[in-house]
């Protein structure tokens, strides 16, 4: 079984409108949150084996926040290519992470994330999962979708049976 993580990056700021969306920081607001969030994975146990995170500022700073609540070892990389990135180009970095890791944390941004967990739920779900309709309506800064796959092979992610298996945004921690 292999479990996938997407957590959007946490709120950014917008106070510098001269700076380039690359580089943006997080406001206050998203620094609590994406440490609100890494209480939750501590809480959770939920400590995945691969973090593959954008280069952007943002997702960056979102990562650094929640690395306290990580493993010291947390293998950790960093990905140009997943700033602003489709579902199809995530897809392709989970495709390649080696199979000996059963888990991979995707931080990074929208569209594309809530592209991929709408495409790993399946659509043609809609209406059985509640999981799955709080998705749709919404995607928002700081969020963590969790989805497991029957397959082994990450390559095989988008064509065996995935499943929602929880969804978390910052307003639903403490």
């Amino acid at each position: 079984m292999k479990t996938i993580f997407l957590l959007r990056h946490a709120k950014s700021s917008w106070t510098d409108p001269e700076t380039d969306d690359f580089d943006r920081p997080l406001n206050d607001r998203g620094k609590r949150n994406a440490a609100q969030i890494g209480n939750h994975l501590a809480e959770n146990s939920i400590c995945p084996d691969i973090i593959l995170c954008s280069a952007a500022a943002r997702a960056q700073e979102t990562l650094s926040h929640i690395r306290p609540y990580l493993p010291d070892n947390q293998l950790i990389e960093i990905f140009g290519e997943l700033y602003l990135a489709s579902a199809v180009t995530i897809m392709k970095f989970v495709e390649k992470v080696e199979e000996t890791a059963n888990s991979v944390m995707i931080i990074a941004h929208n569209p594309g994330l809530h592209e991929l967990v709408l495409d790993l739920a399946g659509r043609e779900n809609i209406g059985v999962s509640t999981l799955l309709n709080r998705v749709m309506q919404k995607y928002p800064t700081g969020a963590l979708a969790t989805a497991t796959s029957e397959s082994q092979i990450w390559a095989d992610l988008t064509q065996s049976k995935t499943s929602l298996v929880d969804f978390v945004c910052p307003k639903d921690l403490p």
